[in-house]
């Protein structure tokens, strides 16, 4: 069955908020990016390399500045 955008419009508040809800998560679920493989690694690798050496990292506050100083 099919309804108008006038008819949708005119449904109770509760309804149309499902309705609503119901339309957001069909556009995302259809949106969804997945991470390449070879990303899933590199993160993998990153975050142990940062595990193994801790001290070797940069502040986010560093970073920052030298990144995205305005």
């Amino acid at each position: 069955m099919s309804y108008s955008k006038e008819e949708l419009l005119t449904l109770p508040l509760e309804e149309r908020k499902e309705l609503a809800s119901d339309l957001i998560d069909s556009i995302l679920a259809e949106e969804v990016n997945p991470v390449a493989e070879w990303k899933k690694e590199l993160i993998k690798e990153r975050i142990a390399l940062d595990k193994a050496n801790p001290a070797n990292g940069i502040e986010w506050s560093d970073l920052r500045k030298k990144y995205f100083a305005e």
